[in-house]
């Protein structure tokens, strides 16, 4: 029985949720049965790229250097005719739709489609979508949220959706990171609570809410690992508010589970989540999270047991529930702990990958295409 093709198409390979999510799912993937390669619009020098490559796995960058270039949309259709997969899984809006159109125009027997986020889209954007869709045979949605929002704002049938979680890896926990050197690192006080956050610093993250919070807690420290173009607004917002002394910008990170390890708190103040990579990797720490009750998010977090749920754009009430865990280190233990064994029981990248390739064999046997 020969291997099934699949190709992975995704916008880019930069550093980003999505792109996480295709390297844990390519790494644990059934190589035996399934022999994938990944295609990008652009960016296929990033770092994402690289760990990839890594895996044994071929790369393709199509080279789309502005939106809609025609020769990139060229090179993809020969790509698909030159490798003949029997499975295309694109991920991600700007390859979605192109991805249906030539995957279909190619000959491709099964179209895969991603949707991992909700409300950011444009009505040209939902149109396309749901123009679209017919052509895919199954979209996955990473959290009940985003399948509600693709059903009843974009108006793509139900019976094409089906929920598969993000899901994370934890062996990295096997050998503790020194919980103090960050701290020392920074000249940060050892006694004193630290609350993180992972996030690219655009708008939709509201990382301008998260600072504001901060400031009533007066003996609480901050790091942000992430970056992006609200930096500098940011930056400056921290120095406006006085908290240039007790928050650190800590730039884009390769390896965060040594913050992970120095912080007490994770906060998350989003304008709106499909499923947060780093909410999950902040839950497989340990870590007790508050964070804003938008799109996937209360998937994940169990107000009042693995942390708490707050409206978003309200600063007010992120900094209560922050103070809460503040000042009860007991409680931070115990939410953080329950928090851990959720990700260990339903968000685990096994089952994130189990999930998949039964979505494969499924559409395989429908198709008739099982014994390739």
């Amino acid at each position: 029985m020969s291997k099934i093709r699949v190709l992975h198409l995704i916008t880019e390979l930069n550093v980003g949720g999505a792109e996480k999510a295709l390297v844990r799912l390519l790494a644990l993937l059934n190589r035996g049965r399934f022999d994938p390669t990944v295609a990008c619009l652009f960016g296929g020098d990033g770092p994402v790229a690289a760990d990839i490559r890594a895996l044994d796995i071929p790369v393709v960058d199509l080279g789309m250097t502005a939106k809609w270039r025609w020769d990139a949309l060229w090179r993809l259709y020969r790509l698909l005719r030159q490798e003949r997969p029997t499975i295309l899984h694109t991920w991600m809006f700007h390859a979605n739709i192109p991805g249906r159109l030539l995957g279909r125009l190619a000959g491709v027997p099964i179209v895969i489609s991603g949707e991992r986020t909700m409300g950011m889209e444009s009505h040209l954007r939902y149109w396309l979508n749901r123009m679209t869709a017919p052509l895919a045979d199954r979209i996955t949605c990473v959290s009940q949220q985003v399948a509600g929002f693709v059903v009843n704002h974009i108006g793509i049938p139900r019976s094409k959706i089906i929920v598969i979680p993000n899901g994370i890896e934890l062996p990295h926990f096997e050998h503790p990171f020194d919980a103090t050197q960050i701290r020392w690192e920074l000249e940060l006080p050892v006694d004193r609570v630290l609350v993180g956050t992972i996030a690219r610093l655009n708008p939709v993250k509201r990382l301008d809410i998260l600072l504001h919070a901060l400031r009533a807690l007066s003996d609480v420290y901050a790091v942000i690992i992430g970056d992006g173009p609200e930096r500098a607004r940011l930056t400056a917002l921290s120095e406006d508010l006085g908290l240039m002394g007790r928050v650190h910008f800590a730039g884009q990170q390769a390896n965060v589970w040594p913050w992970l390890a120095a912080w007490d708190v994770f906060a998350l103040s989003s304008d709106w989540e499909g499923m947060s990579n780093a909410l999950l990797e902040a839950m497989a720490a340990g870590l007790p999270v508050v964070a804003t009750a938008v799109g996937g998010t209360p998937d994940l977090v169990i107000d009042g047991a693995t942390g708490f749920l707050v409206p978003r754009r309200d600063p007010t009430a992120l900094a209560e529930a922050l103070a809460s865990l503040v000042n009860d280190a007991e409680m931070r233990r115990r939410m953080g702990q329950a928090g851990r064994e959720r990700v260990l029981q339903h968000f685990s990248i096994g089952r994130m990958v189990e999930q998949t390739q039964d979505l494969y064999e499924q559409l395989l046997v429908a198709k008739g295409l099982e014994g390739e």
